[in-house]
C-alpha cells in the first residue's frame, strides 16, 4: 500500500477519497480508503509497509499521535482540511489552525485565503499547498452528467416523483437542541464556551421550519428535501414535519452536490455548500430569520444578500427561475476556492502526491512515550469496538432512542452511519470511473477534454 486515505464523514468525504484512489491506482500506485473507526484498516503494531496517509483534519499534536498510532508506518501526513471557510470567531480562536506537531504535516488548501491564514498562524509556507477543492471536480463541464439522469437515479432510490419540482434545503443546524454531553465535548475540543451557538442554531432552525411548513400547506404537490448536516444529530422536530407532510422529505444519503445538481430550488442557512450551486450556475438563496452576530457568520456568507422574512421566503419560493439571483459575488468565492480550468483538482493532488513519494523525504514527528502509549491503547479499544459491532450485527434502530444518554450506543451508531461497506464503495467507484474515465483520456496529469474546452474559448 503506497497511500491510505482516511475519511470521517461519509457523505462529505467518501466520494472525494475514492476519486483520488481511482486516479492513484490508474497511475500504478496502491491505495486504500478507510474510515477513522474502521478497525480493519488499522496497523497499530506497525507491521505494514510505509505509506503516505491523507486525513480529513490535523489540528494539533493529539491528532498527529492518533493517526500515527492507528495507521502504522507513516512517511507523510497530508491534511485535506474539510473545514476551511469559517466564521470570523473561529478564525480568531484559531482552533482550525494546525498547532504543535501538526504544523509539520502538509496542509492542502482550496484557495489563497485559507493558505494565507495558515501561514500567518505559523505553518511553514512549504507545508501549505493550494490545490483546489476536490468536491468541485465533478461539477466541471467535462464531468457533469445530465440533470435528468441524476434525478432518475434519485427517484428510484428514494421513491421520488421525477415530474414534481424539488426544493432543497441544505441544513447546518449542528447545535440545535444539542445534547449537553456532546456540547461539553465540543467545548473541550474548542477550548471555548459554545453556549451561544445553541440558541442561534435552535431558534433559527425552528423559525425556518415554520416557514417551510407554511409553504408546504400552500404547495402540497412539490417536494421540499431537507438534507441534514452530518453532525446534526437531533432531528426530532424535522422528522415530525416529515410525518405530517408527505412531500417533505428528510434525506441524508448521497453527497450534497448530487442533490444540488438535481434540485430546482436551493436554500441554505449557513452551509457554504451553496458554493457548489454557484459553480453549477444554479441560483440559490440564504435564509436568515434572525441576524447573526458579525463574528459568528461565515467569512464568505457574510458578503451575501439574505432572505430575512417569511414573506420574502414565500415570494422567493414561488417565483420563476428567471427571477432568481446569485447572492454571493464570484469575486468573493474565488478567494476561497481556486479553480484551474485546465487541470481538475484530483489530478493536481495526485501530481503532488507522486512528487512527494518520489522525493524519498520523511516527516519526523516528536511524540512522547506516554502520548504514544495512550494513543495506542485507545486505537486498540476502537479496533475491538469495531470488531464487536461487526460480530454482534445489532439492529441499532431499537436502541436509537437511547443514543443521547448511552455512549456505547452512540459509538455503534456512528460506526453504522459513517463506515461504508465494500459494496457501497464499489458502486461509487464504478460510477466515478464511468464519469471521469469513460471514453476520456485523463492522462498526463489532467483531462484532455478540459484542455479542449479552454482552447475553444
Amino acid at each position: 500500500m503506497d497511500f491510505l486515505i482516511v475519511y470521517e464523514r461519509k457523505n462529505r468525504e467518501l466520494e472525494n477519497a475514492l476519486l483520488l484512489k481511482l486516479e492513484l491506482e490508474r497511475r500504478g500506485h496502491k491505495c486504500e480508503v478507510c474510515q477513522y473507526y474502521e478497525g480493519r484498516g488499522f496497523d497499530v503494531f506497525k507491521l505494514g509497509k510505509p505509506k503516505i496517509v491523507l486525513v480529513p483534519h490535523l489540528y494539533d499534536t493529539k491528532s498527529v499521535v492518533r493517526n500515527l498510532s492507528r495507521f502504522g508506518v507513516i512517511t507523510h501526513l497530508i491534511n485535506l482540511q474539510y473545514e476551511q471557510v469559517l466564521s470570523d470567531k473561529w478564525e480568531r480562536l484559531g482552533h482550525h489552525n494546525p498547532k504543535g506537531e501538526a504544523v509539520k504535516g502538509i496542509h492542502v488548501c482550496w484557495g489563497d485565503k485559507t493558505a494565507r491564514r495558515l501561514i500567518d498562524a505559523g505553518v511553514p509556507e512549504q507545508n501549505v499547498k493550494v490545490l483546489g477543492a476536490l468536491q468541485l471536480d465533478l461539477l466541471r463541464p467535462e464531468y457533469r452528467r445530465a440533470k435528468s439522469l441524476i434525478r432518475d437515479e434519485l427517484c428510484q432510490k428514494f421513491n421520488l416523483d421525477i415530474t414534481k419540482r424539488w426544493t432543497l434545503f441544505l441544513s447546518s443546524f449542528t447545535y440545535a437542541d444539542i445534547a449537553e454531553e456532546r456540547l461539553r465535548m465540543n467545548e473541550a475540543v474548542a477550548k471555548v464556551s459554545l453556549e451561544s451557538f445553541v440558541g442561534l442554531h435552535t431558534s433559527s432552525r425552528n423559525e425556518i421550519l415554520k416557514w417551510i411548513e407554511s409553504v408546504l400547506i400552500k404547495d402540497l404537490d412539490n417536494y421540499i428535501i431537507y438534507r441534514p448536516h452530518p453532525d446534526e444529530l437531533n432531528l426530532d422536530k424535522v422528522l415530525e414535519l416529515e410525518r405530517n407532510y408527505p412531500n417533505f422529505r428528510v434525506i441524508n444519503d448521497r453527497s450534497a452536490k448530487i442533490w444540488i445538481e438535481s434540485s430546482d430550488n436551493v436554500y441554505s442557512w449557513y452551509s457554504t455548500t451553496v458554493v457548489e450551486s454557484s459553480f453549477l450556475g444554479r441560483p440559490y438563496s440564504i435564509l436568515r430569520p434572525f441576524e447573526l452576530p458579525d463574528d459568528f457568520d461565515s467569512v464568505l456568507l457574510k458578503h451575501a444578500s439574505f432572505v430575512e422574512s417569511y414573506e420574502g421566503f414565500e415570494a422567493d419560493y414561488f417565483k420563476g427561475d428567471s427571477g432568481r439571483i446569485f447572492p454571493i459575488s464570484e469575486s468573493f468565492i474565488a478567494q476561497y476556492y481556486k479553480v484551474d480550468r485546465r487541470l481538475p483538482s484530483f489530478a493536481a493532488y495526485c501530481d503532488f502526491l507522486e512528487e512527494l513519494a518520489i522525493s524519498g523525504s520523511v516527516q519526523a514527528y516528536e511524540v512522547g512515550f506516554r502520548e504514544d502509549f495512550l494513543a495506542r491503547c485507545n486505537s486498540i479499544a476502537v479496533f475491538f469496538a469495531y470488531s464487536l459491532s461487526r460480530y454482534l450485527r445489532l439492529d441499532l434502530e431499537k436502541y436509537r432512542s437511547r443514543s443521547r444518554n448511552n455512549f456505547i450506543v452512540r459509538w455503534f451508531l456512528e460506526m453504522e452511519n459513517q463506515i461504508a461497506s465494500r459494496d457501497e464503495k464499489a458502486l461509487i467507484e464504478e460510477s466515478l470511473s464511468s464519469i471521469v474515465y469513460g471514453g476520456r483520456d485523463c492522462s498526463e496529469g489532467g483531462a484532455k477534454v478540459a484542455n479542449e474546452l479552454v482552447s475553444s474559448d
